[in-house]
């Protein structure tokens, strides 16, 4: 990754810091601007593929400075950081189709992911793998490898699964590996050229998660068009809101037709049906097709 350059723009040594630290390791390079202005003089679409922007700062804040890098390049590709994403930031950011939303603190191992979508740096197949090859490449998965019984089935089970465009769910404790089995899944599909998102349904309340996931409307939100024509992986699917799920379940069938949605969850949804923790056409919906983990 050593061709791209993205220009941060924090009025926080602190989090300039860790944001050019998180470059280096994805090994591309960084210019580093404090003030807003400065930074709309900086920006070169020719040299920044990506513009990281922090939202609160004086004299202008982050609004306004991407919102005259868009004025001036409207494809500029650019990402919001935040410790106060109001409401204001949130519908800038979806309607001027920003890429992505950062909230702080960050997390340097989200961030990374973030940055390694957004400069295209996706890794694995660009078309499915099938037969020898895809045995050989479970061989070399650690969660795939063994003689129990329960191994075999897994492999069996994954090996139809991978060939599908089709929502899944996936279903095992938390130390059971099934977020590397998603993302083994989402290299060796027919979707693997495209992003493979990973966002965990536990970190934002309900209002956050319709605009992440999907909206009252049934507009898909932000981390759909983030895997557009690519996987998303939504981990402890068990603990959206029922609002959500409702939602989540009227969506399927047109989110499959641009990405491909695999569900992850520590318990059976079942569980959570006498209880009223799980809305009835999302269970059938999303339990359609499981895969349990051994």
């Amino acid at each position: 990754m050593s061709d791209h350059r993205v220009l941060i723009v924090d009025d926080s040594s602190v989090d300039l810091e860790i944001i050019s630290i998180v470059c280096r390791v994805l090994g591309c390079e960084a210019d580093v601007v404090s003030d807003g202005f400065e930074a709309i003089n900086c920006y070169d679409p020719e040299r920044h593929e990506l513009v990281l922007c922090d939202y609160i700062m004086a004299p202008v804040n982050g609004i306004y400075v991407i919102s005259k890098i868009l004025e001036m390049h409207p494809s500029a590709k650019c990402i919001m950081v935040s410790g106060y994403p109001d409401a204001q930031l949130r519908s800038f950011v979806e309607e001027n189709h920003l890429f992505d939303l950062v909230v702080k603190p960050i997390q340097a191992h989200a961030l990374k992911e973030t940055l390694r979508l957004a400069l295209n740096a996706q890794d694995g197949a660009t078309e499915e793998v099938q037969g020898i090859a895809l045995s050989n490449r479970m061989d070399a998965c650690a969660w795939l490898c063994g003689d129990r019984d329960e191994i075999h089935d897994l492999r069996e089970s994954l090996t139809e699964q991978i060939a599908s465009r089709h929502p899944f769910l996936l279903l095992g404790s938390a130390e059971s590996g099934k977020c590397e089995i998603a993302e083994f899944v989402h290299k060796n599909g027919p979707r693997a050229g495209g992003p493979c998102v990973v966002y965990d349904c536990s970190e934002h309340n309900e209002e956050e998660l319709h605009s992440y996931l999907v909206d009252a409307s049934g507009e898909l939100g932000i981390q759909f068009k983030r895997a557009e024509k690519g996987t998303l992986i939504l981990r402890h699917v068990d603990r959206l809101p029922l609002s959500v799920q409702k939602l989540l379940a009227h969506a399927m069938d047109q989110l499959a037709q641009k990405t491909r949605l695999i569900m992850l969850a520590d318990h059976p949804l079942e569980d959570g049906l006498d209880a009223g923790t799980i809305d009835d056409e999302f269970y059938f919906k999303a339990g359609a097709s499981v895969i349990e983990m051994p």
